[in-house]
């Protein structure tokens, strides 16, 4: 597997992204010990589902998610499928535009003592980062050019969490965190196990990243596919552990980096994850070109090996850079829309579409064809439930934003422990 470790490296990239700031807040809204099952159960969801594709794939010759659902539904499928999957990514895109324009103004104002005005200084580093980085990476048409790259973005990552380490270091030393902190707190699943879920997800740059590996087989890819979550899951861990140790006698939001005392250090791992975020981008732009694509150009029954002209290649390319940065700069926070993408679309997309296409392909009945109507039905559960969940949390912010400074108080001296 040793052999394959660039692969890794690359899908294991491609999974972990914005979802690794929230994973303290997660761990607040769940308690440790339940926060690390629900982890490990996504990961165990996200290799189920990932063998699904792969199996189906290998069986039918199909080599992209559009031509699955065809092959699976037929037209309707394909369309389905290809509509869910754009929305889905450019949702994320707009996700990373929103994490660099809201860390960059802070790191460019304390590094060079600035005086500007944030929302000129938010658009003009948003485009800056796209015309210098996002957009020549964009560009690439081998996802197998940026293993060097994302295996430096894994190091940063080990480095982030060596940094949060070390902001929890004064209570794990003063031993007052045990007191401090919540281990079971079912009330909280609803609305932290999306979130999950689609940290841990890589569904989307599946086949990207597997076009450019030499006689695949079912038990290589299903080997790429479990090292690369479980090195995420265990950063995952790691982070929501001790950002929660380090940060559990105060409030803090789903962007840990905001908490960070000031520092050099901190500046330096801010930096370093606009950076990660912007390398990482290109892997979103991979499989949301290849749905464009599909869906303007293929109507066949063939997927044509993934060979798209090298015109409509750059102008899909910049359609969706300069798409997801127009609407990243109207809306400064997207958090709860995305949330609410991620427990629908990205449902649909990650868990529920493979699981069904899977029962469609493979007609015998067996354990994987029940495992898999199991998935589908949790993960239509989920989309219900999860969906539910961020409304609410969306009313209860709403409220919470006509309290009064009385009540704020009030409800910080009396937090609800289980």
């Amino acid at each position: 597997m040793m052999s394959h470790s660039g692969h890794i490296m690359t899908l294991a990239n491609s999974i972990i992204g914005v979802g690794i700031l929230a994973m303290p807040f997660c761990f607040q809204k769940c308690g440790i010990v339940l926060s690390v099952i629900l982890l490990i159960i996504s990961g165990w969801v996200t290799r189920i589902c990932c063998h699904y594709l792969i199996k189906s794939s290998l069986l039918t010759r199909r080599k992209s998610f559009e031509f699955l659902g065809f092959q699976a539904f037929g037209s309707s499928g394909k369309l389905l499928v290809e509509l869910c999957i754009i929305g889905y990514l450019l949702g994320t895109c707009i996700t990373y535009f929103v994490v660099v324009g809201d860390l960059g103004p802070q790191i460019v104002t304390n590094l060079f003592t600035l005086q500007y005005e944030t929302t000129k200084l938010r658009t003009w580093i948003m485009i800056a980062v796209t015309i210098l980085c996002i957009l020549p990476l964009g560009m690439l048409k081998n996802v197998d050019s940026l293993s060097t790259v994302c295996t430096a973005s894994i190091g940063f990552y080990i480095c982030l969490v060596f940094k949060i380490i070390l902001e929890s270091e004064a209570h794990i030393i003063a031993n007052d965190w045990s007191d401090s902190v919540v281990y079971w707190k079912p009330a909280g699943i609803l609305q932290c196990l999306p979130i999950f879920s689609m940290a841990l997800s890589c569904q989307m740059q599946l086949f990207e990243v597997f076009e450019s590996i030499n006689n695949q087989s079912l038990e290589k890819l299903n080997g790429i596919v479990r090292n690369a979550t479980w090195i995420c899951t265990f950063v995952y861990i790691a982070v929501g552990f001790f950002g929660y140790v380090a940060f559990c006698t105060q409030s803090f939001s789903g962007n840990i980096l905001m908490n960070f005392s000031p520092s050099f250090g901190s500046d330096v791992i801010k930096i370093g994850f606009v950076l990660s975020v912007a390398f990482s981008f290109p892997l979103v732009i991979f499989p949301c070109r290849a749905s464009i694509y599909s869906l303007l150009y293929r109507k066949g029954h063939s997927d044509g090996l993934g060979y798209i002209p090298e015109q409509r290649f750059r102008i899909i390319t910049v359609f969706i850079v300069i798409f997801s940065l127009c609407v990243a700069l109207m809306i400064p926070s997207v958090e709860l829309i995305i949330g609410l993408v991620g427990s629908t679309i990205g449902v649909v997309i990650c868990i529920m579409f493979p699981a069904s296409c899977f029962r469609k392909i493979i007609k015998k009945n067996s354990t994987e064809r029940s495992l898999a109507q199991f998935i589908l039905v949790s993960g239509f559960c989920l989309m219900i439930l999860g969906t539910y969940a961020n409304l609410n949390a969306i009313d209860e912010k709403s409220s919470g934003a006509h309290l009064g400074p009385v009540d704020v108080q009030l409800n910080m001296k009396n937090p609800t422990k289980t």
